[in-house]
């Protein structure tokens, strides 16, 4: 099977679990998931801060405030 790193990892911490039995008719699915679980401890992923800092506090209060007041005035026109 063949991981991507999108798929596991992305823009984030992941965390994956294997679980796995001790059973001798489980062998097959154990070994899979060992080989899987393998492969996703390989993946290296460097999550990366989401941050916008254009804009003072006081401007993005400001379109805080403006946009409030588009809610507003929305939802009176629809009332």
């Amino acid at each position: 099977e063949v991981l991507s790193k999108s798929c596991v990892g992305g823009n984030s911490k992941t965390c994956l679990v294997a679980t796995v039995s001790p059973s001798s008719s489980s062998l097959s699915e154990t070994l899979s998931t060992l080989n899987f679980a393998q492969g996703a401890k390989l993946i290296r992923n460097r999550a990366i801060l989401n941050e916008d800092t254009c804009g003072t506090v006081a401007s993005l209060q400001a379109e805080v405030c403006r946009l409030r007041g588009e809610l507003r005035q929305a939802a009176e026109l629809s009332s």
